[in-house]
């Protein structure tokens, strides 16, 4: 397999950091809580031109996102999106939230400036697997969150649901599935995986930095992440589980659309099973420096700054030379032989980064390899329905 990088005109996903870091809750897991930011910002409109103009007039997939995007308040939010319409090329908009915000008042906005943008909300299962999303005070917000999954419904708005995959969910997917399947405004859920190996978190004060140095106390593994096996068990788990229930019938469930997309030779939406990855990504931080995909450790995802001038066409063909695009090709380069390349098309490259880093790689190709073995074999057995 060969990482592809985007060419001039390709369409690209965008994630605007609407306020940088800065959120209303402390998720112990969070990647963005352990990247260095020189301060608490929100970004402006002005900013957000001139971004655009480095961006060309290529189709856009834009999502808000943070922190919590809901904290910079519905006037700068209409701000951002009266400069998002001007643009000219296709632009789509989603949002993505921990939930805990949205209100009658927020619908009514979304229905007047944007009626078109995608929903997503984050929400870990049930309220045990949910149990490392808190707030400042070590408070769970699962409560919130169901809240706001009614007020959808009785709205008449649906929503993607991202669930991250931590140990307090194995060996609960009956549980997981079960919860999920309550809530008739999820229309499509991912299984996302927190493989976190090797991290450090920055000091926090209060009772959840307690919580968190607790939970990653210098282990390899912290106290919230899974090993690649047993995310793929968990994921079979929760296949049978959903299969079991017709959730079918309720909600779409990613990995497994994708796994039977990429085994048709379709592209995907999760770059985790699309030859599109992290280079087609691009975010856009308060302060005006532009990222690679924010799941990538900074300073290496760091591209350029808005002020710069310089086109992202430029920016992408200059990181294509550099440190980190050179060990994303190196791990892609690794698939080339593997039978399920056509089907796994590289993975997760920040979860192999970090997994190659400690020598561990051979266990994260083993257990794709097996989850995509295992799935193929599920849909079979159910007469291929997804």
């Amino acid at each position: 397999m060969r990482l592809e990088t985007p060419k001039p005109g390709d369409s690209l996903g965008v994630v605007l950091k609407l306020p940088g870091e800065t959120c209303n809750i402390n998720c112990h897991y969070c990647y963005e809580k352990r990247k260095p930011y020189p301060g608490s910002s929100s970004l402006d409109p002005d900013t957000l031109h001139r971004f655009l103009e480095l961006l060309g007039d290529r189709p856009l997939s834009v999502m808000l996102h943070g922190g919590e995007p809901l904290l910079v308040g519905r006037e700068r939010i209409r701000s951002l999106l009266y400069v998002l319409r001007e643009r000219s090329a296709p632009t789509s908009l989603s949002i993505q939230t921990n939930g805990t915000l949205l209100s009658d008042r927020w619908i009514d906005f979304f229905e007047e400036n944007c009626p078109s943008i995608e929903l997503g909300l984050s929400l870990d299962g049930d309220v045990e697997g949910n149990a490392h999303r808190v707030d400042y005070r070590g408070k769970p917000t699962f409560d919130q969150v169901v809240q706001s999954l009614k007020l959808l419904e009785r709205r008449g708005w649906t929503c993607g649901v991202i669930v991250v995959v931590t140990r307090k969910l194995l060996g609960r997917h009956e549980q997981v599935i079960e919860e999920l399947m309550k809530h008739p405004a999820i229309k499509n859920v991912k299984l996302s995986p927190c493989l976190d190996f090797n991290v450090t978190s920055k000091n926090h004060r209060g009772i959840t930095g307690q919580q968190i140095k607790l939970l990653n106390s210098g282990q390899d593994l912290p106290g919230w992440a899974t090993t690649p096996g047993e995310y793929a068990e968990f994921l079979r788990g929760s296949f049978r589980s959903w299969r079991a229930a017709r959730g079918f019938d309720r909600f779409l469930l990613e990995p497994f659309v994708s796994i039977a997309r990429a085994a048709r030779g379709k592209v995907t939406n999760f770059t985790h099973f699309d030859y599109r990855k992290d280079p087609f990504i691009v975010t856009l931080y308060p302060d005006g420096r532009i990222g690679s995909c924010d799941e990538l450790d900074m300073p290496d995802g760091l591209l350029g700054h808005v002020d710069d001038g310089i086109s992202v066409d430029q920016l992408l063909a200059r990181a294509d030379g550099g440190e980190l695009f050179g060990r994303l090709i190196s791990l892609t380069q690794a698939c080339e032989g593997c039978r399920v390349n056509e089907i796994c098309r590289g993975g997760s490259l920040p979860d192999r980064l970090r997994y190659a880093a400690g020598g561990q790689s051979a266990e994260y190709c083993q257990a794709r390899v097996d989850l995509i073995d295992s799935t193929i074999e599920l849909m079979s057995a159910n007469g291929g329905r997804q």
